[in-house]
């Protein structure tokens, strides 16, 4: 379990101990903040015959046996009592909700909760969320609905408020690289960016060797792009083939604007890039990273060619306003 967890962890193994848990429980973190280990450690607890009590110099918790019945047919992913739903073509319908509810409705087979467990909760349709306020309103007896998002903004605030709220908070910067570290994560963290400015949102190209690479090579492809190198049709094949690259985009920018101000211990040859423009390309970036998030329907591809024609329209004016001064 991170390290970041273990409150959460406590929190949960105390109020299933007293019988208060819940009943709907809303996860929020960045991706790779450990959501969805936090929720099957409790999918499991509440599922197990025989939960254990972990008491040790770093954590006191409740854990599943791992050799029951239940855990065993919930390993084998068998377990008549938990329903995972999971979004199709990026969207999670109202029939997909619907079911859930009549499973809940439902008399548990072997353990005493029936469970469920929704990751990418910001997918559900408009008519999904309405019926799963529902179900969150007039709750079955002994029943656990786990939400998890990386987005709470894009949740209805109603199915926010019939929630419990766990928010996962990152370490920054040397802490949690030290905490990477010290749970012996396989990606090469030291080399991905500046540490003083390290957070959760980069856990993956942290601890992902295969995300770290393209990372490099995106920030490369970018750096590029920025100097004037014709590498837009690159770059317009990473922002659309990687789900991360978006991200990276507003990152490298930020901490590119982040080195006009603050003397790091190796300074960027990138620097040369000025405050300004630096400034403008990150409004620019924020505001098509809104089109996409805002609008499910959103053309993707038509979004990030205007993003990369509207960044070149601004390295070009820059460019001329240099000249003229």
């Amino acid at each position: 379990m991170k390290s970041w967890l273990i409150e959460h962890q406590q929190l949960l193994s105390q109020q299933f101990s007293r019988n208060i848990l819940p009943h709907a429980i809303l996860v929020s973190g960045v991706t790779g903040a450990g959501k969805l280990e936090l929720a099957q450690w409790l999918v499991h607890l509440l599922s197990c015959q025989q939960p254990q009590s972990i008491n040790n110099t770093v954590t006191k918790h409740l854990q599943s046996c791992g050799h029951c019945k239940s855990c065993l047919l919930l390993k084998s992913k068998t377990y008549p009592d938990h329903l995972n739903l999971v979004a199709e073509k990026n969207s999670l319908g109202v029939d997909s909700i619907r079911h859930a509810s009549a499973f809940l409705q439902k008399t548990a087979h072997l353990g005493k909760f029936k469970t469920i467990l929704i990751a990418h909760a910001q997918t559900m349709t408009l008519a999904a969320a309405n019926a799963l306020l529902k179900t969150l309103e007039e709750p079955s007896d002994d029943s656990v609905i786990i939400l998890l998002t990386n987005d709470i903004e894009m949740l209805l605030p109603t199915i926010v408020s019939r929630c419990r709220v766990l928010n996962i908070r990152p370490n920054v910067g040397q802490t949690l690289l030290t905490d990477i570290s010290a749970q012996k994560f396989s990606g090469e963290a030291h080399t991905v960016m500046n540490n003083g400015f390290v957070n959760l949102t980069q856990l993956p190209e942290l601890t992902d060797k295969t995300i770290n690479k393209a990372f490099q090579d995106f920030k490369t492809c970018y750096i590029n792009y920025l100097h004037g190198q014709p590498v837009e049709s690159q770059l317009l094949q990473q922002l659309l083939n990687n789900d991360h690259a978006l991200r990276w985009l507003e990152q490298i920018t930020v901490n590119l604007q982040r080195e006009q101000f603050v003397t790091l211990e190796k300074a960027s040859s990138q620097s040369i890039l000025s405050a300004e423009l630096l400034n403008k390309l990150y409004k620019v970036i924020i505001n098509g990273c809104k089109v996409i998030k805002s609008y499910t329907q959103a053309n993707k591809q038509f979004v990030c060619q205007q993003l990369i024609m509207t960044i070149s329209d601004v390295i070009e004016a820059s460019q001329i306003n240099k000249q003229e001064c």
